[in-house]
């Protein structure tokens, strides 16, 4: 019998390299979730972009649109050098930043990048305004929990299953 496993998905702290591809200035919330699989390098960043936030089913587009369209982001679907309408403001085989503004006066980044065994996806709030706050933070537990359930969902559709990197075996507290 076989036994069908989520890819590893965690969340970790930012690093100054993922930090230094940010455009934004006065930075007010960061987080970072990791894919940890064999075929990362299978694809160029902005593949995983579109697999994170393209590729997934209707239902999953319409949340993702209402919670966008929530949060006011200004986003152009479809249009050329966006990915799921977040404008792509660099663009790299090893990683993409995308960003969107926002009409309640703040500003998203996401930063999408693959090295090998991994795929780290990592979210960077500025704001400018007194709104901002009191649209973006009461979303920040929804957010985390989708944004993982992307990446696994994407990580799966790649054929990934748990990576455990040398040296890396599975306890108890490392459930597959």
């Amino acid at each position: 019998m076989s036994v069908v496993t989520s890819p590893v998905v965690r969340q970790q702290g930012i690093s100054d390299d993922l930090l230094a591809l940010s455009t934004l200035t006065d930075v007010v919330y960061i987080d970072c979730h990791v894919l940890e699989t064999p075929v990362a390098t299978t694809r160029t960043a902005e593949q995983w972009a579109r697999a994170i936030m393209e590729e997934v089913p209707e239902a999953v587009r319409a949340t993702l649109t209402a919670a966008w369209a929530g949060i006011g982001l200004d986003l152009t679907p479809g249009a050329p050098g966006t990915v799921a309408g977040w404008r792509i403001t660099i663009a790299a085989p090893e990683c993409v930043v995308l960003r969107a503004d926002s009409g309640l006066d703040f500003h998203g980044e996401l930063v999408v990048e693959v090295g090998d065994g991994t795929v780290r996806i990592a979210t960077f709030v500025a704001m400018r305004g007194t709104r901002a706050p009191d649209a973006w933070f009461p979303v920040v537990p929804g957010h985390l929990a989708f944004v993982r359930s992307l990446l696994e969902r994407a990580g799966r559709s790649a054929g990934c299953g748990p990576f455990r990197p040398a040296g890396r075996s599975l306890s108890p507290e490392d459930p597959e």
